[in-house]
């Protein structure tokens, strides 16, 4: 509201300086050209933040910020001209009485052009700036995710219980056949060498995730004889494809803890590409004591792919079936 006032005084004293007339300020300070320079201003000025709130409505600076900025100066620029000359031809035809105003005509369209460009050079400065405060606090924003995501990955780099039970798997193993259990330690060390080697990673390749996972495969088989199969029909890897680290593991070990496994009822873990998702579904035999309410590894799991894709984890149930569609990611070169 302060604006139009304010640049309305400094329009004054151009026109004064420009018609050699500043003496005359202090005479003609408060009279009816002032008071005309002043409405003027004020029209000039709605009019143009009008324009403004317009374009924003339907040309949006996201779309094209070189024809947005192109349109926004040469709708101003011409709105601009065109009241300037409207305003002042009436104001001088019917009020003061003149009929010839070229010069006057020349001069305030020269003046309030030049405004009108510093004007809209002004709201696009004050755009850009937020534009470019917003990144930065988008991009510090991404930053404390990518921290709190590596603070979790340590925290889920070794998962007590499943070392406990590969070892009392080892520990069964060594009454039967002592090369059975060095290949079972040999198979657990794989499998946190391969966390371990992984920590600092953000992703692996599909084809590292899923050879990752024999070691495990081996564990579980030799706890579960006879009563768990691993399955993968992906013919083809894609060094392109990419995965959260540990996510076969996580979710193996997940299909392990809350289901009943035996020879009667066994657990068919299975892995299969649809498009850019990779596909992981097994059969459920639920136990009947919920098993680790909180699983704070697959809480993780589900936190990192929502923050490296938009559609995250998609988990589906049929009948005793439980999938999960896990999105591959492609990381683009800058």
């Amino acid at each position: 509201m302060a604006a139009p006032p304010l640049f309305g005084v400094a329009i004054y004293l151009m026109i004064l300086m420009f018609f050699d007339s500043v003496g005359m300020l202090l005479e003609n300070f408060f009279s009816r050209e002032i008071m005309f320079i002043f409405g003027l201003t004020y029209v000039v000025f709605e009019a143009n933040r009008g324009i403004i709130i317009l374009l924003n409505k339907f040309f949006s600076l996201d779309k094209s910020v070189r024809l947005r900025i192109l349109i926004q100066y040469l709708v101003g620029i011409s709105i601009t001209a065109l009241l300037v000359s409207l305003i002042l031809f009436l104001y001088f035809r019917y009020i003061e009485g003149f009929t010839t105003i070229q010069t006057e005509l020349i001069t305030f369209n020269l003046i309030y052009l030049l405004v009108v460009a510093f004007y809209h050079l002004y709201h696009l400065s004050i755009v850009f700036l937020y534009k470019r405060n917003d990144r930065l606090v988008e991009q510090e924003l991404q930053q404390k995710q990518h921290l709190q995501l590596e603070l979790n990955a340590f925290k889920n780099q070794v998962n007590p219980e499943f070392l406990f039970q590969s070892l009392e798997t080892v520990i069964s193993s060594l009454h039967e056949s002592k090369k059975r259990a060095d290949e079972l330690v040999d198979n657990l060390a794989k499998s946190y060498r391969y966390t371990l080697d992984n920590r600092h990673n953000d992703l692996v390749t599909l084809k590292t995730e899923i050879e990752s996972l024999d070691a495990v495969r081996k564990i579980y088989e030799a706890r579960f004889p006879g009563a768990i199969f691993i399955e993968s029909d992906i013919a083809e890897f894609s060094n392109e494809a990419n995965l959260v680290p540990c996510t076969l593991n996580i979710l193996l070990e997940k299909a392990v803890l809350t289901n009943i496994i035996s020879e009667s009822l066994p657990l068919h873990f299975k892995t299969q590409l649809k498009g850019n998702k990779l596909i992981i579904c097994y059969n459920e035999n639920k136990r009947l004591r919920r098993h680790d309410p909180k699983n704070t590894r697959m809480e993780f799991l589900e936190k990192a792919y929502k923050f490296f894709s938009k559609d995250g984890i998609q988990i589906s149930q049929k009948q005793d079936f439980i999938s999960y569609q896990i999105p591959l990611i492609k990381i683009e070169e800058e």
